[in-house]
């Protein structure tokens, strides 16, 4: 768990402090020490903040009648009331990008750990064990088929294939059956 102080956390998004000040009264959350958890913070911001996506275009219509019939109008007043307030969406689309570099930092991070491996290693070793299994079935007849014809206890040419079964498995496995 990542924790800032709430003005390195804001230089982080690069926003005030003030900013900061003002979602903590909102809600975000903050450790008991009173640091930002980064995690945490990104994860409220992109749920909290940016509400215009959530709201029902009925809402927005209405809250902008009202804010209409309230104000004044002013040359400086946007054109298209009931948009999105474009500092939170700045804000949200900062927290966004700092959640994503974060999670590529922990991926990273888990990569070098050997946490991670790439799919192509993944890929790699398993046509490995499918050729090895394969050249272990073809050979079995040949291996275990001399011994077999000179057995007549059927108890004996089962445990013979057991055998060599078991072998074949450790050899591809490393684990005894």
């Amino acid at each position: 768990m990542e924790t800032l102080l709430k003005s390195e956390f804001a230089a982080r998004l690069r926003v005030s402090k003030a900013r900061i000040s003002e979602m903590v009264a909102m809600g975000m959350p903050l450790t008991a020490d009173g640091k930002v958890d980064v995690t945490a913070a990104l994860s409220w911001i992109e749920t909290h903040i940016d509400l215009s996506h959530k709201d029902s275009a009925a809402r927005r219509s209405d809250a902008a009648a009202r804010r209409q019939s309230d104000a004044v109008p002013s040359p400086t007043a946007p054109a298209a009331a009931g948009l999105p307030d474009p500092g939170r969406i700045l804000l949200t689309a900062k927290a966004k990008r700092a959640l994503v570099d974060l999670r590529r930092a922990e991926r990273m991070e888990k990569l070098e750990n050997e946490e991670l491996v790439e799919a192509t290693e993944v890929r790699r070793a398993i046509d490995g064990l499918i050729a090895n299994a394969k050249a272990k079935l073809i050979g079995l007849g040949h291996r275990v088929g001399p011994r077999v014809a000179i057995e007549t206890d059927a108890g004996r040419c089962q445990q013979l294939i057991d055998d060599v079964v078991s072998e074949a498995l450790l050899d591809l496995t490393g684990y005894q059956l």
